[in-house]
């Protein structure tokens, strides 16, 4: 079996953080992990400069582009003469539409909001300006103040592209009335599985048949998805492509990943745990499970306000069920200044603002978040100690566990053209996997490693 190629990536990296922590180091001024200089040597945005009007693109629910409008008021209220227009998207895949198109319109925005897998393509095509300079000038503390996985997924040429904002690893949600995870044991002394110690991938299928025995909701729902089936692969063994950096082809037609499919196909096809694809074309599965029709769905933080919203819905927080080790993905989104802007010093305020204490306080009250600020996602405003989950440490201490698909440019079309044939795999009523699994693969290769057109003379 071909391990994933991390050293000389995850060095890079690592070099990279230990490079910034050490220019802010010598920044004058204290200030707290993660919290910008009260006084630091630049001051670009002085009272003396004409007035200006910064565009921020975001995205997402109404509540979370709400969170991002409050934001940038609170920026205004501090630098007077800089107005933000805050520019909202429905989700990442519009947004990408929307900056494509005021790009060839020529009013790009100035900051934007990106998810992790968009940087190698950003990068290539010139799209950003580096920040790690820009907001090491403000005291903005990488080493200490800040997740490392987020910092690693925006760095590139040996620079922060972008500065991180969300990682949210992927977790599972239960419904408390459906599950006790105490009962998924035999033996009376042993308190069985907490959100702590983990669950094994059997006792994860044990608990949704006994959901599902109830006849009232489904066990669990997990999306035909790569980035879905990524840690399942990686915790029993498998491989996800054939090399994590230089990725040339997928590899679940090798014989550990297959054998790892195999054992979630178990359950993943069981149409009498799982809703089927009917049924999700109806109501889809975070859906089903507000409603109480399903036990289990995987999930980032970002779902979680609409299962709050849920009437009389309990619910909680549990690690993925491993099959040999824990392992986790993670969806991270950052701040990027757009190369084209016109107003770089404005906009980098505007990032160091965002990514400070209260800026991050802002969005994660929102719920949808969790925070790259090392000191806001121990605070109040992420944990919210009275509001569910009560699991909310998931979110901050998994995410020091969680591993990277690969970034490259084509990645996000492997995700998406290889969905339907995962969508075969589950939903199929025969499926044969001497085929599938191949012509998975071989549709991945067209994509990561596309044959050159012969030379023409």
């Amino acid at each position: 079996m071909r391990k994933p190629a991390r050293p000389r990536l995850a060095a890079l990296a690592a070099a990279l953080v230990a490079a910034l922590a050490a220019v802010v180091a010598c920044t004058p001024g204290e200030s707290r992990p993660g919290e910008p200089s009260t006084s630091s040597t630049a001051d670009p945005t002085g009272a003396t400069g004409e007035p200006v009007t910064l565009r921020f693109a975001v995205y997402g629910d109404e509540a979370l582009v709400a969170s991002y409008t409050e934001l940038a008021e609170a920026f205004t209220r501090s630098n007077p003469r800089i107005t933000v227009d805050v520019l909202a998207a429905r989700d990442a895949t519009a947004a990408q539409r929307d900056l494509q198109s005021t790009e060839a319109d020529g009013l790009p925005p100035d900051v934007f909001l990106s998810a992790s897998d968009q940087l190698p393509r950003l990068v290539s095509e010139a799209r950003v300006q580096p920040v790690d300079t820009l907001l090491e000038d403000r005291g903005i503390e990488f080493g200490d103040g800040y997740q490392r996985e987020g910092l690693e997924a925006f760095s590139a040429d040996s620079a922060l592209q972008c500065m991180p904002h969300d990682v949210s690893p992927l977790v599972v949600y239960y419904n408390e009335r459906l599950l006790d995870p105490s009962q998924l044991v035999d033996d009376v002394t042993d308190p069985g599985p907490t959100a702590r110690s983990g669950w094994s991938f059997d006792q994860f299928s044990l608990a949704a048949r006994r959901i599902a025995r109830g006849g009232t909701a489904n066990g669990v729902h997990i999306e035909p998805d790569l980035e879905m089936l990524a840690p399942f692969i990686w915790s029993g063994g498998g491989d996800l492509v054939d090399d994590l950096e230089e990725p040339t082809s997928l590899a679940l037609s090798e014989d550990d990943t297959r054998a790892v499919l195999e054992a979630l196909l178990t359950l993943f096809r069981d149409q009498g745990v799982t809703p089927t694809r009917a049924q999700l074309s109806r109501k889809d599965a975070v859906q089903r499970f507000a409603r109480g029709r399903l036990g289990m769905i995987l999930g980032t933080r970002g779902v979680t306000p609409q299962l709050r919203a849920a009437r009389g819905l309990d619910f909680e927080a549990f690690p993925l069920p491993n099959l040999g080790s824990y392992r986790t993905v993670s969806s991270i989104t950052g701040y990027c200044i757009s190369s084209t802007t016109s107003h770089v010093e404005e906009a980098a305020d505007l990032v160091a603002f965002a990514a400070g204490r209260e800026g991050a306080s802002i969005t994660s009250r929102s719920g949808y978040v969790v925070p790259a600020n090392v000191t806001v996602v121990t605070s109040p405003a992420f944990t919210q100690p009275t509001r569910q989950p009560r699991n909310a440490f998931l979110f901050s201490e998994t995410v020091r566990r969680a591993d990277e698909t690969p970034r490259v440019a084509g990645w996000p079309k492997v995700v998406r053209e290889t969905r339907p044939l995962l969508e075969q795999m589950y939903y199929a009523p025969v499926v044969n996997l001497d085929v599938l699994l191949p012509q998975i693969d071989l549709r991945s290769q067209t994509i990561l490693a596309p044959e050159e057109p012969p030379e023409t003379e």
